[in-house]
């Protein structure tokens, strides 16, 4: 039986000289997807990290198979216009491997939303987006925050993009903020 669905790719590697093993978020959460010769052909840069791709696929055990690439978004380019914004797509996949397994399309959305938006302060942006991923998950209280940054986060979790690129955030508020959704993240799942 053959499927169809989008992805973004999150990470690629190559095995045994000409295949590629590429972890991609997508249809059933994160997935690992073998590319049989993907490494010797002309699917090298399709599966680049951060490109979001239409697959038609089958299932095979725990590894997905392509037999198709419908359409390619090369976001992969993005991330040459320069270095910190190479980071901030690396920081926004990275927690999406680290925390995310199964797929919901409002986080699909809001992954790809951050994975192409061009921001200039990253921190608060990055910050928002946790946030944003904890109230799509259910997992939003306004308790996990201590009563001194409370305001700061509503701040950032109700603000529109262009107030949060005026904001100035001082390191140890926004270490806070950080470190309160990690621990709760690392106890709710």
């Amino acid at each position: 039986m053959f499927s169809k669905g989008k992805v973004i790719v999150l990470k690629r590697l190559i095995v045994s000289d000409e295949d590629l093993l590429v972890k991609i978020y997508g249809w059933g959460g994160i997935m690992n997807l073998f590319v049989k010769d993907g490494a010797v052909g002309n699917y090298l840069g399709v599966f680049e990290p951060f490109n979001l791709l239409e697959l038609t696929y089958k299932q095979s055990g725990e590894i997905v198979v392509p037999l198709d690439v419908g359409s390619v978004e090369y976001l992969s380019y993005l991330a040459l216009e320069d270095y910190e914004r190479y980071v901030w797509m690396c920081g926004l996949t990275n927690f999406f491997l680290r925390w995310i397994r199964h797929y919901d399309q409002q986080l699909f959305n809001i992954f790809l939303t951050y994975l192409s938006a061009k921001v200039t302060n990253k921190s608060v942006f990055f910050l928002k987006f946790k946030l944003e991923i904890l109230k799509a998950m259910g997992l939003y209280k306004d308790i996990i925050f201590e009563k001194d940054i409370r305001q700061a986060v509503k701040t950032i979790a109700e603000g529109s993009w262009i107030l949060l690129e005026r904001i100035k955030l001082s390191k140890g508020i926004a270490q806070k903020i950080d470190s309160a959704i990690e621990t709760h993240l690392e106890h709710s799942l």
